[in-house]
């Protein structure tokens, strides 16, 4: 009887920590939690036009794996921002840049970063001069 009623009083306050929120695993961790990423567009509607290109004077190459990438002006959230043409290797074999596009859209344009990509087939190679 007195081992019933003991197993009562611990079941009953197991029961109650449980209800405070109180973690009672033993012998392995505590549960992780998990942030999953919402995909986000990979572009950004903005309500004027870029500025005019700026005509760029393009310098010799570091080296026969860097590729030319030409200036562009960057929309930042409050306003575009000019990032010069330079020279850079891209981050993976068989990647490659896809330029910056501004395209008309409603009453504004709808900008798309600039970006490295896997190569796919049909894909024109840029000219690494």
């Amino acid at each position: 009887m007195k081992a019933l009623q003991a197993l009562m009083w611990v079941a009953s306050g197991v029961v109650g920590l449980g209800l405070l929120g109180c973690d009672l695993t033993i012998g392995r961790s505590s549960p992780q939690r998990v942030y999953v990423a919402q995909p986000q567009p990979d572009y950004v509607i903005v309500g004027e036009a870029p500025p005019a290109l700026i005509v760029e004077q393009r310098s010799s190459p570091p080296s026969g794996d860097y590729i030319w990438i030409d200036g562009y002006w960057d929309w930042n959230g409050r306003q575009y921002a000019w990032l010069g043409g330079h020279w850079d290797r891209p981050p993976h074999e068989h990647y490659i840049w896809v330029a910056p596009r501004y395209e008309s859209y409603q009453q504004g344009y709808r900008y798309t970063r600039g970006q490295w990509r896997e190569e796919q087939r049909g894909d024109q190679r840029r000219d690494r001069r």
